[in-house]
């Protein structure tokens, strides 16, 4: 949808570039926050892009075109605009900054006029009450509102969000930022988004772009630059702890045990049980030849088995919970709790086995980490 290409802005006067070879790709229909301490050049990638600050070198691209090939007034129009402090004319109604656009444009009145009531509900305002408002008589969070619904009002498919909630209280700002994700999984826009924040960025987006020094240091999904920091940079701009602040974000894959003490379906018994002695566990889990997990055979049945010649197929029970590997550690942990079972094997969409989570194993890396964080603070 909008790709940057090799993307540069320097200012007269300044040795260094505001904004260094930048080449990125912000896919159609998702949410992209642009992220990176004061003055690294987020902003002036943000209006770069509806030509508000001009390019140096480079390009950028919105559907394969060249934008500086557009008109850059109708370029504008046809992307919505939030900024921090709203930018609502003050002069104004709630309903004449809405329609600003649309009007300028000259779309019919009557559409322009039910478009206007279908985005106050969408934002949460009933229009009896506030249309006719001046915005002297709003609050942080609801002329924020109103900031959304006017970009929204031409139905663009390019939204740009310049820390759109950073001035409001925090709980306002948590209500804005969850009613930004529900308006998003109806309308599928593209909004390139720019934050401080990195809770915000985590909470919204689908890919973050973390830059530094106008260079794009790491861009990737919230996820993945929790878990695989670029650099040290990265790693000190997201927080160490903070993938542990975010547990649907920690997967069965990435804690799991992925060499679990197994055993082929036609092994006796007897041999199953030195297995288990000799790797100091409790039980073992009984594979095919193309490790299909069968089940799994404790300890306990195996030794009171009358005839420890047979096979484990013969005793084994069926596991009562497995996972797949991309799991969250909330959904283990109350699959743990409400099931009572001390392991839950990991398998893929054809049954084969992963590895295994155990409530030991599971413990242990959870303390592992809390350990490692209290070292941390000590040597500080």
């Amino acid at each position: 949808m909008i790709r940057f290409e090799n993307v540069s802005k320097s200012y007269r006067g300044q040795q260094e570039s505001v904004v260094k070879n930048l080449s990125l790709e912000i896919p159609k229909g998702k949410i992209v926050v642009l992220i990176g301490p004061s003055g690294c050049g987020k902003t002036t990638c943000l209006k770069m892009i509806n030509r508000l600050v001009r390019i140096t070198s480079g390009k950028i691209l919105i559907d394969g075109e060249d934008i500086t090939k557009q008109d850059p007034i109708q370029l504008r129009r046809n992307m919505g605009y939030v900024i921090q402090q709203t930018g609502i004319f003050p002069h104004m109604t709630v309903r004449q900054n809405i329609e600003i656009i649309p009007t300028l444009q000259r779309e019919d009145k009557d559409n322009i006029a039910l478009n206007t009531l279908r985005l106050m509900e969408m934002v949460g305002l009933d229009p009896d009450e506030y249309l006719d408002r001046y915005p002297t008589q709003l609050s942080g969070g609801q002329l924020q509102r109103v900031g959304v619904a006017r970009a929204f009002a031409t139905n663009p498919e390019i939204i740009l969000m310049d820390e759109p909630f950073s001035a409001l209280d925090p709980i306002t700002r948590a209500q804005l930022q969850d009613e930004l994700l529900f308006l998003q999984s109806n309308v599928k826009k593209t909004i390139v988004f720019v934050t401080h924040d990195m809770d915000e960025a985590i909470k919204i987006a689908d890919k973050i772009a973390i830059i530094n020094g106008g260079i794009l240091v790491q861009y990737d999904t919230p996820e993945r630059i929790m878990k695989e920091p670029a650099n040290e940079y990265v790693e000190r701009f997201v927080g160490p702890k903070r993938l542990w602040t975010k547990p649907e974000f920690i997967r069965a894959e990435d804690i799991m045990v992925t060499n679990p003490a197994t055993v082929p379906e036609d092994l006796p018994v007897f041999k199953a049980i030195e297995i288990m002695r000799t790797e100091h566990v409790d039980s073992v889990l009984v594979l095919d030849s193309d490790r299909h997990l069968l089940g799994s055979v404790s300890a306990r049945s195996a030794l009171n088995c009358a005839d420890q010649q047979v096979t484990c197929a013969s005793i084994m029970v069926a596991p009562q919970e497995t996972a797949a590997p991309n799991r969250d550690l909330v959904w283990l942990l109350n699959k743990f709790n409400e099931t009572g079972v001390r392991t839950i094997p990991v398998i893929d969409g054809s049954n084969r086995l992963l590895g295994l989570i155990t409530t030991s194993t599971l413990l242990t890396t959870m303390s592992q980490q809390f350990s490692a964080d209290s070292r941390k603070e000590a040597a500080e």
